[in-house]
């Protein structure tokens, strides 16, 4: 074969090379692009339609069951490739639990956006001032966040109480009144967590500064404005009140607050009677002098205030008048003669 023939065979070999090297790229352009067609119909919105759906990723819920209900719902195309998503991402570890409000129109990755960033719905708790633990308890069932049993476990968790640095078996006093935003899905503990840190912020290093002024600890304080937030229910009769039990206080007198004895016998919805005014119960102060060993609700913080900055005043009891207020007086014989004159009037109704 001469030079000719070998070098017009090597020029056939070449083109045919270049040809398998084209065919070859064309398939591979072909495929990738076949590829990224499907990944794009995959992580396309399934519909066009802005209706609103509420999904719920339970706590705990690992990357494949969050991709399963999603496909259930019709929210995405393929469980497969949500999963492959977050894998890539490295946020199949970091979804949050919580109701999210997902549109329908709304692709895989908005989607696995609104998870990542905790996006979720919040639902509004209202705790009013005054409740005690057990009525929180009670309110937390009513509004659907779970069980007052479970509520009530987890204000005496020991662990809990040793964080927070409280002295009573419960954190009763320290449940901050207010609202709140939580999201589906939170647990109970977290929860109590949240209103404790609540109370953490509202009570200020200037607190413990007037406290130690009056001689007197964090849980005195707060166990004299829970005493308070009961008796008052005018605001600007708090700080008055107040110092009508400072002044109690200093002279070491009892401070035969009705509140107190009624805490002693588990908050009955009735009148007190003579016979309850006996009740055997540290917390019955007709009976014991002081404050009693721990709050009896869980006060606002406008009584926190009046139990730390009282009005300066010569009362040294209290009645209560109608309509919330309270007619104040000096004397006992002052404080009788209003008594009196308050039950002629309503047996005269």
């Amino acid at each position: 074969m001469n030079n000719y023939e070998l070098k017009r065979m090597g020029s056939i070999q070449k083109t045919r090379i270049i040809k398998i090297v084209i065919l070859t790229l064309c398939s591979l352009g072909t495929l990738c692009l076949i590829v990224l067609l499907v990944g794009v119909y995959l992580t396309s919105a399934p519909s066009s339609s802005k209706e609103i759906v509420n999904f719920e990723v339970p706590i705990g819920s690992s990357s494949q069951t969050i991709a399963q209900q999603l496909a259930k719902q019709k929210l995405i195309r393929s469980e497969y490739a949500f999963r492959i998503v977050v894998r890539h991402r490295g946020s199949d570890r970091h979804l949050h639990a919580g109701t999210y409000a997902l549109r329908r129109n709304m692709n895989l990755w908005q989607i696995v956006d609104e998870f990542e960033k905790g996006q979720v719905t919040l639902i509004s708790w209202t705790v009013p001032e005054g409740l005690t633990a057990v009525a929180i308890a009670e309110l937390w069932e009513t509004a659907g966040l779970g069980t007052a049993e479970s509520f009530r476990a987890a204000s005496e968790l020991p662990r809990l109480l040793k964080q927070y640095g409280l002295e009573d078996k419960t954190v009763e006093g320290y449940l901050f009144p207010n609202t709140y935003k939580f999201a589906k899905g939170i647990t109970v503990e977290q929860a109590v967590e949240i209103m404790l840190e609540e109370f953490q912020q509202q009570w200020t290093e200037a607190f413990d500064k007037e406290a130690r002024s009056l001689g007197l600890t964090r849980h005195e304080i707060v166990t004299l404005a829970s005493v308070i937030e009961k008796e008052a229910q005018v605001k600007s009769e708090r700080p008055r009140i107040a110092g009508v039990f400072h002044n109690r206080l200093k002279r070491k007198w009892r401070l035969q607050a009705d509140p107190t004895v009624l805490y002693a016998l588990g908050n009955p919805n009735r009148l007190l009677t003579r016979a309850d005014l006996s009740v055997d119960s540290p917390y019955n102060t007709y009976k014991h002098k002081g404050l009693p060993p721990g709050p009896i609700a869980n006060p606002g913080i406008d009584s926190i205030i009046a139990a730390l900055r009282p009005e300066k005043t010569d009362y040294f009891y209290f009645v209560a008048i109608g309509e919330g207020k309270h007619h104040f007086s000096k004397t006992l014989s002052e404080h009788n003669r209003m008594i009196r004159k308050i039950r002629r009037a309503s047996r005269e109704r």
